[in-house]
């Protein structure tokens, strides 16, 4: 082995291990992923390189971090699973070598047509964990003019196996903590998220004025009446048809970006956007009736009781919000 051939393998090796360095280090996956993609740039030497996610919904690519290119012009682009070398990677699940993009068909010049850019030569490789596809490194141009090698080819497909794996990682955490913030009946947020939400609002946003209108919020408190009750009469397996029919209602009254929380036995509270709520009272009306329409089968007797707060306010004021709903309960 030639001095050489000794420098390289030495500078592969510390590669890998900056790499798992950084995964088993941070479950951040925007830091570990830009990292990864600082040492790919030293190690290769790319005229251009970039990251894109894939989007299983959609089955689209987007650009996540990019390299040599100017972000804001490709920012927005989506790239169709099947379009373009990154495009056909995720579509087959395999790495692709390309030397010569000139005599190469699965090559769009999509991007260097908004761009500007010149591809001759391209690398890239798909980021796959235990068959989830989660998106694809792209090395463009070897930036001392020739063109990359097998070996390049090998060394990527590694460092992309490191970078599935820190999304898996990176998504498993979110997933933890997003079930430690969640009811488990309903589904909805639970009261240790309310109390992280209002301290962050109570922190980070006390210099809001209070004839701010950009941060206002509804806050909707609803106690039920009667689940004592049904508890008993008709069995807890009803009394939890009760709360869950409940939870339904709000989740569907009110749009994605408005939050709900079960915050005890029969008690719910909805942080609600006012940005486009301009008739509050009746949308609360609305819900308030479907709540006390809920019927429990085999017990006609048994009816529902609401009692409720509605507040408005900036969402620095939460405490207080909150507070003056329970007033208008008692």
């Amino acid at each position: 082995m030639t001095a050489n051939d000794m420098d390289q393998l030495f500078k592969i090796k510390q590669l890998y291990a900056n790499i798992g360095k950084l995964i088993t280090s941070s479950l951040e996956i925007e830091h570990i992923l830009e990292g990864i993609m600082e040492e790919v740039h030293t190690f290769f030497g790319p005229d251009n390189w970039s990251l894109l996610r894939y989007d299983p919904n959609s089955e689209e690519l987007y650009f996540v971090i990019s390299h040599g290119i100017d972000f804001d012009s490709i920012k927005n682009i989506r790239l169709q699973k099947g379009e373009g070398v990154a495009g056909y990677v995720v579509e087959t699940k395999k790495p692709v070598f390309i030397p010569n993009t000139s005599h190469d068909t699965r090559f769009s010049d999509r991007i260097d047509r908004i761009t500007g850019f010149s591809t001759k030569s391209v690398m890239a490789v798909p980021l796959i964990f235990r068959d989830t596809m989660y998106g694809v490194i792209e090395l463009i141009n070897k930036s001392t003019g020739g063109i990359f090698s097998s070996d390049d080819y090998l060394i990527l497909q590694t460092i992309a196996d490191f970078g599935a794996i820190a999304f898996a990682n990176s998504l498993l955490y979110e997933k933890a903590l997003t079930l430690t913030a969640l009811d488990s009946l309903t589904g909805l947020y639970n009261n240790k998220k309310l109390n992280d939400i209002i301290a962050s609002w109570s922190k980070d946003e006390a210099h809001i004025r209070r004839d701010d209108t950009t941060h206002v919020i509804a806050v909707l408190n609803i106690d039920i009446k009667g689940l004592n009750e049904i508890n008993t009469i008709a069995g807890h397996r009803d009394g939890d048809r009760v709360i869950k029919h409940i939870s339904r209602i709000l989740k569907t009254s009110l749009r994605e970006n408005d939050m709900t929380f079960r915050t005890g036995g029969g008690n719910f509270i909805s942080i609600i956007n006012c940005d486009n709520y301009f008739d509050m009272k009746s949308l609360v009306e609305r819900i308030l009736h479907k709540i006390s329409a809920i019927t429990v089968p085999d017990y006609p007797d048994l009816h529902i009781q609401v009692s409720h707060g509605l507040s408005i306010g900036t969402r620095n004021r939460i405490n207080e919000l909150i507070q003056e709903t329970l007033e208008q309960k008692s």
